[in-house]
């Protein structure tokens, strides 16, 4: 197999597998925090990226951590990863793997960073995780949308120091793997 079809396949078959894997992380997340709260999930769905329970004893600041916990999981599993990252591994698929995890999974970080500026304008979207934070916990939005900045960009760094965007950047570029 020549190297332009082996680079493609990677990056295909990584987002095939991060497509999935992001949706059971971000669900996961709320999950987690509902079960914790004592509910039971009713349903719980990869395919429609959705979760549903009844019950449970929620707080506001149960609630508030509910809604960010569909980042957040993502995000902590995100800083494992890259923590554990072997930047001196050559696979052309471990290194296009390795930095759509980075941008599949801190990507939907940017709406943390859009909606409350959204929410400034009153015109955040009312179903979205986000805006739902902002309503429950009464944190600010600007408190949310620089959380939000400061959390990317530790993000963005980590990733640098790894190697995992530098490494990224060879594989795609370079002739040899």
């Amino acid at each position: 197999m020549n190297l332009k079809a082996k680079k493609i396949i990677s990056l295909f078959a990584s987002i095939a597998c991060m497509l999935p894997l992001y949706i059971l992380l971000h669900e996961g997340g709320h999950t987690l925090i509902a079960v914790l709260c004592g509910a039971q999930i009713t349903e719980f769905s990869i395919l429609g990226a959705y979760m549903l329970y009844s019950g449970g004893i929620f707080t506001a600041a149960t609630l508030s951590l509910f809604h960010a916990a569909g980042m957040l999981l993502p995000i902590c599993i995100l800083i494992v990863y890259m923590l554990t990252y072997q930047s001196k591994i050559r696979s052309i698929f471990y290194r296009i793997f390795s930095f759509m995890f980075l941008l599949i999974t801190a990507a939907p970080t940017l709406a943390w960073v859009i909606v409350p500026v959204l929410y400034l304008f009153d015109q955040a979207p009312q179903g979205d995780d986000v805006t739902k934070f902002i309503n429950s916990s009464g944190v600010s939005p600007w408190a949310v949308l620089s959380g939000a900045m400061v959390l990317l960009f530790l993000c963005l760094i980590l990733a640098w120091k790894k190697k995992v965007i530098q490494n990224y950047w060879a594989a795609v570029t370079l002739d040899a793997a």
